[in-house]
Parts: C-alpha cells; structure tokens; sequence
C-alpha cells in the first residue's frame, strides 16, 4: 500500500510538472501542458492568428476555408476537419469532432461576448464537455501586439510572435501618428455588398480601419451601428469624396451606371476595389487582415502621411502572417496596381 502511494504521489508531481497554469483575458486560472503540439480555434480571428504563429499545430479549422484562402495557405493544414464556432449568430461547434482531433488547448479570441460572468461560465461548461482546456484571449484590432506576445509565449514560439508583433505595432502607430495630423479627414463610404448599398457606418467594426487611418466614415452613426441598406439619394447627400467596395459587381455597378455618376468619388475616379486575397484587407473577416489594410488605405488616401512601399509592406504581411511568400508581380496584381 505504502509503495502504491509512493508511486501515485510521484506520478503526480510528474504530472504537475509537466504543467502550466495560463491566466485568461477572463481570468480564468487553466492548466495546460507546458509544450503545447495542438491548437484549436475557435473563431475567424483565432484561426487566422493561430495559422500565422504555427500552421503545423492547428488540428482543425473553426470555418472552411475559402478557395482563395486554400491557394494562400500551406497545403498540408488546407484539408483539416471544421469543428465550427462556439459563438456567435453562426455558432455551430461539432463537440464530437473536436474530441476526435484531442488538441491540447481550444483558444477563442475577440471581444468579450455578453458579460465577462457569462463567458466564464460558457467556457467552463465546454471544458466539462469536451474535456480540453478552453481559453478565451481578449482581442480587437489594437492590442494585436500584445496579443500575438501572449500567444508566443503560450505556445513557445516568442522569436515568430515578435516579428508578427513589432509588424502590426508599427502599421497600429503609423496610423495614430497621421491621424494627429490631419485637420481635414478624407470621406469614405464602404459597402461589402453586392450591389453597393449596403452601408458599413460610422463606428461599426467591420470599418474600423477608416477611422483608424484617419479617414471619415461619410454614413455617420445616427442610422444605427448594424451594417444598413441606403439609398443613392441618401448617398447623394453625403457625397463621399472615396468609395471602398469588396465586391467586382458593385464596383462595376457604381463606375457604369450613370445613377451613380453624380457622385464626387465617381466623378474624380476615387472609386476602389478592395485588395480580397485571400481575405478582404479592410474586413471579413474583421482579423489580421486589418493589419495590411491600414498600409493599403493609409497609403491610398494620405501618401505624404504612410510613406511606404507597399509593395513591400504587403509581401512582408504575406509571409508573416500567411507564411506565403509573395513575387512583386503577384504584390501589384493583389494590389490592382
């Protein structure tokens, strides 16, 4: 009996060293293995952050993969099994399917949904569930340096997260710099939809990198923060003096069809078609892509202001945060240069 004790309490001790415990942006207290070999995520940002640090780790994908992505991504992770989302209005997570993949750790990333008590308990309940430590790092688009820190030191990889970190925490002041500049801000009405009227207002996330530049969203927040559908007339009224769209049938739509030729941003051809390989530089998903995008549009609207290559810059991003590295030529196809 003594031995057998003997023996339990040294399994123990093994078992306890061989464990971290890892504070969450919930404050959560969970204990992980101190070498982390498979992730999980849950949700575009984590995915897209995860895939950026260690594409070799991740054992599933929260979303398929577009087919674009699939181009940019490495061919050896693009085939992974889709476990879902454990929130948001498309929550759809495949419990049984994330045991079967056994990562060490489930990491979700973003905004606190709800209150902070609720997260704690949704969290807890699917820990119980799966039986995989689940952790939640707070995230928006200004604390990427730090959240790419917390990540490197979570999964060992501290030299790749410092470059990825010291990337975005460069492009993140660029902006805040400029905007202390700029008494006259640049108008920019966004649509991501396929006909173009489909607002992104002001203070909405999904177009936070034209504030971020110090640009002025032109629809302004009186019409609700939800992405909205408006009239030319209304746009008539605000005349933007830019026009950012993600989809080809809008821009062909708004650059041809002489109802929108009234417009300023028509008129002075300051309409734009976002760079959308493999994920819209502006949005959607509202991720790392945003990094680029705030050199992109920086750039295009206040050149004396973001005196970049970006050139340059978007082959550097490219092999960053998708570990794919980029010719010139393919830079300036994205770019639509």
């Amino acid at each position: 009996m003594k031995r057998l004790i003997s023996m339990l309490l040294l399994f123990a001790a093994v078992m306890s060293a061989s464990a971290a415990v890892f504070t969450d942006s919930l404050g959560r207290e969970i204990e992980l293995p101190d070498t982390i070999d498979g992730i999980a995520p849950s949700g575009n940002l984590a995915q897209l952050v995860l895939y950026s640090v260690a594409p070799e780790k991740i054992t599933g994908w929260s979303s398929r993969l577009s087919g674009s992505a699939r181009e940019y991504f490495t061919q050896d992770v693009v085939n992974l099994p889709v476990f879902g989302t454990f929130y948001g209005k498309k929550a759809n997570l495949n419990k049984e399917a994330l045991m079967a993949a056994a990562p060490d750790v489930v990491i979700d990333m973003g905004e606190i949904k709800g209150s902070k008590e609720t997260m704690i308990a949704d969290l807890d309940k699917l820990q119980d569930d799966i039986l995989i430590p689940a952790i939640f790092i707070e995230a928006y688009l200004d604390n990427t340096p730090e959240v790419y820190r917390t990540v490197g030191k979570l999964l060992g990889e501290e030299e790749k997260c410092e470059k990825l970190a010291v990337f975005a925490e460069e492009a993140i002041n660029m902006a805040a710099e400029a905007r202390t500049k700029i008494e006259d801000p640049v108008t920019v009405y966004y649509s991501s939809s396929a006909d173009g009227l489909q607002a992104i207002p002001e203070g909405n996330f999904h177009g936070e990198v034209i504030e971020k530049i110090g640009a002025e969203n032109a629809v302004k927040a009186s019409l609700g923060a939800s992405a909205a559908e408006i009239s030319l007339e209304e746009l008539y009224m605000s005349d933007p003096d830019v026009i950012l769209l993600t989809e080809q049938d809008a821009y062909d739509e708004v650059t041809t069809n002489p109802l929108w030729s009234p417009l300023s941003a028509v008129i002075n051809n300051r309409v734009y078609l976002i760079p959308s390989e493999p994920y819209p530089f502006i949005d959607n998903p509202p991720a790392t892509n945003r990094i680029i995008g705030i050199y992109w549009l920086g750039n295009l609207l206040y050149p004396e202001l973001y005196p970049i290559n970006i050139i340059e810059e978007t082959k550097e991003f490219y092999s960053l945060y998708y570990n794919h590295e980029l010719t010139d030529e393919d830079a300036a196809r994205i770019l639509g240069l």
